[in-house]
């Protein structure tokens, strides 16, 4: 298949291409830059000039092509409109064809675990006041399903390897030379290997039924001053990671995002191996981020445009 990705040369993107076009799929990589452009051509992919804050470049794309894949984000104050209008544009460009389009969401549409429980795709959302706007652009997406697209929602948790994204964010909260965790860290977040992920994703290319929702999640869930402890030793500090108070961070970082890394996210990835056959590798999250010093986690795991 010829294959749009959004966010090709992202985080997220760049692995999702890499682990398609070993598939024997053509990948066909957004860029509004040249330099963006180039990067593309270097890897051997296709290049379509879009841009997420131009809806109608991105539906031209999307129709010239077999199946989309959307990981690109703006990641600034405008998101949730730009993201709904890139989106309903792909969605319509792709009505009626039969095609797949891949939509990459995340797990602060979760709210914290009740106690003893683990939180699967049918567990109400109770996103962050950040990511308000998503559930609801979810359900299009799903519900795109009737008119002839081959609809799936991904739910990424912390996305971690390869030297990307911020469990390094521990280090970057770093006070005085000391790393910090928001809250008492005795909560818990739900992980995936990028590699896994983009495995994943593939899959759900090549597989999904029409209006499909999975989470990405591999193994169990982590407490979070455990993974602090393992970043910080990873990135080189020689002082273990001390609690920071909410409301100290809150001010630092937003309400929101305090929100955000203070719930307790233990989520179950179970439905996408059952009905896509998804294995991820058998790994040791809290062994990689101490033994490699550029990895880390992020929670927010989509890639700018």
């Amino acid at each position: 298949m010829r294959i749009l990705v959004t966010g090709a040369t992202g985080y997220i993107g760049a692995v999702v291409s890499e682990t398609l076009s070993a598939r024997g799929h053509t990948v066909v990589g957004t860029a509004r830059s040249p330099a963006a452009e180039a990067e593309l051509a270097a890897r051997g992919y296709e290049i379509a000039r879009a841009d997420l804050l131009e809806p109608e470049s991105l539906a031209r794309a999307a129709a010239a092509c077999d199946a989309v894949v959307h990981t690109a984000a703006t990641q600034d104050e405008d998101m949730g409109p730009a993201e709904q209008a890139a989106v309903r544009a792909m969605l319509a460009g792709l009505a009626g064809s039969g095609k797949a389009f891949v939509y990459t969401s995340g797990v602060w549409v979760y709210g914290s675990a009740p106690p003893g429980r683990v939180m699967d795709e049918d567990t109400p959302p109770d996103p962050v006041a950040l990511f308000a706007w998503r559930p609801a652009l979810e359900a299009e997406v799903i519900a795109a399903a009737a008119r002839g697209v081959r609809t799936i929602v991904i739910r990424p948790g912390m996305v971690y390897g390869r030297g990307g994204g911020p469990c390094n964010q521990f280090a970057a909260m770093a006070e005085d030379g000391v790393p910090r965790y928001v809250g008492d860290g005795q909560n818990h977040w739900s992980l995936v290997h990028v590699d896994d992920l983009a495995e994943l994703y593939a899959l759900a290319i090549e597989r999904a039924p029409a209006g499909t929702l999975v989470n990405g999640v591999a193994g169990p869930p982590l407490r979070v001053r455990d993974l602090a402890e393992a970043a910080a030793a990873g990135a080189g500090f020689e002082a273990a990671p001390v609690a920071w108070p909410v409301t100290e961070a809150a001010v630092e970082l937003g309400a929101e995002d305090a929100d955000g890394v203070t719930r307790d996210h233990r989520i179950s990835g179970e439905r996408a191996r059952a009905l896509l056959g998804w294995a991820p590798a058998p790994r040791s999250p809290l062994d990689e981020l101490r033994s490699q010093r550029t990895d880390g986690c992020s929670q927010s795991p989509r890639d700018s445009p």
